[in-house]
């Protein structure tokens, strides 16, 4: 029976010999191999040999070798790469499958894999910024999903699809990051005096702890420590496919413990049972953000904010600004970072994937740092005066 043998080539790569007798006509048979780069590929070739002889088995694979593989469509690529994601959530899913047929199909859906080139992307995102004149954030999204695809096809195994990934290096709109908004410790007192009294707690509480709203509507009870104030965030509310369903927060450093000031949990009923939400609407069911805003940011807003018949701003106390729950966690993590605490704790204790993305965010309202920087350059001022003056004497 033929048997694979390897071989190390003078390069150190390895390859797979077949040997095998070829048959001729009114001679001996002639000894002779076949060479694979594979083991597999070579011990299917050792049992074609086996079941069906020398010349049929050479023919087989002569057919094989010569085969012209079709390529896979862009979108018959991108939906297969969709339908194998692990790890993702539904919603994820169909939100990447509306990418494929909005936009990606109706440009370039039809074309074969291989045939897009970096031109090709570089088309799409012009198209998609001139023609549909998408946000820049709504092109890195979209762009993002092609070129994990693309990547994915790159890098397939056994065989790629594509040489290289046509998408990276791209050049994208940039992204200018909006101001981020926050009270002011006057407008904070303001603002939060004018909501029901019901809700004063829970807007306390989001400040103080800077949660995201969805991660302080799945809290827990037992998620509090009433004697160190120790805040367990482990879980956040998330919409999958319509519905409310419990996860993970944000980022994988959204799994963290942050505390809030002892007066703030005075302000909390902690004496109930663990498994109860610490924030909920009468029936007990999750406080979501939207219902928050409703309940408690609608009547402060109303109060502080007069309009007359035409809608127009008679009198506004606010001054323009219009908070929404979120701002609650900005106004937190800015009155840190004003007060001195170190970025990096602000960023742990925030959730933020890195403390990158705290300083690319807020970074601009901790100027501690910088202003303790400038004292140690101006303590050694008068050294560096005396000889200016003496050089001009």
């Amino acid at each position: 029976m033929p048997t694979p043998r390897s071989r190390t080539n003078s390069d150190g790569s390895v390859t797979w010999k077949v040997p095998f007798r070829l048959p001729r006509p009114g001679n001996t048979p002639k000894q002779t191999s076949e060479t694979f780069d594979d083991y597999e590929p070579a011990q299917k070739f050792a049992d074609l040999l086996e079941k069906v002889g020398p010349i049929e088995a050479l023919r087989i694979l002569e057919v094989q070798r010569s085969a012209i593989v079709v390529a896979p469509t862009v979108t018959e690529w991108c939906r297969i790469y969709v339908d194998h994601l692990s790890g993702i959530e539904p919603y994820t899913k169909k939100k990447y499958r509306q990418y494929i047929d909005n936009d990606i199909d109706p440009f370039m859906g039809h074309m074969p894999i291989d045939a897009v080139t970096q031109f090709t992307d570089a088309e799409w995102v012009i198209h998609m910024q001139e023609e549909k004149e998408f946000k820049p954030k709504t092109i890195h999204n979209k762009h993002g999903f092609l070129s994990s695809a693309m990547k994915a096809a790159a890098t397939l195994k056994p065989q790629s699809l594509i040489p290289y990934n046509p998408c990276s290096g791209t050049r994208l709109p940039k992204i200018y990051a909006t101001r981020i908004m926050f009270l002011e410790p006057d407008e904070y007192e303001l603002f939060v005096g004018a909501m029901p009294e019901r809700w004063v707690p829970q807007a306390e509480f989001s400040t103080a702890s800077m949660a995201r709203p969805a991660e302080v509507a799945a809290l827990l009870v037992g998620d509090i420590n009433r004697d160190t104030g120790a805040v367990d965030i482990t879980k956040a509310w998330k919409y999958t496919g319509g519905k409310l369903k419990l996860g993970p927060p944000k980022t994988q450093r959204g799994v963290r413990v942050t505390n809030v000031p002892m007066e703030t949990l005075d302000l909390l009923d902690l004496n109930r049972p663990a498994h109860e939400l610490l924030f909920q609407t009468q029936h007990g069911n999750p406080v979501r953000p939207c219902y928050f805003y409703q309940k408690a940011f609608v009547p402060a807003l109303k109060s502080l904010i007069v309009l007359d018949e035409k809608g127009e701003v008679v009198s506004d106390e606010l001054n323009g600004k219009r908070p929404s729950p979120y701002w609650l966690r900005h106004t937190g993590i800015s009155w840190r970072l004003l007060g001195g605490a170190p970025l990096f704790v602000v960023s742990r204790d925030a959730g933020h994937e890195s403390a990158v993305i705290t300083d690319k965010t807020y970074g601009h309202l901790d100027r501690s740092a910088s202003a303790e920087a400038a004292q140690v350059f101006a303590a050694r001022l008068p050294r560096l005066h005396r000889p200016i003056l003496s050089l001009a004497a």
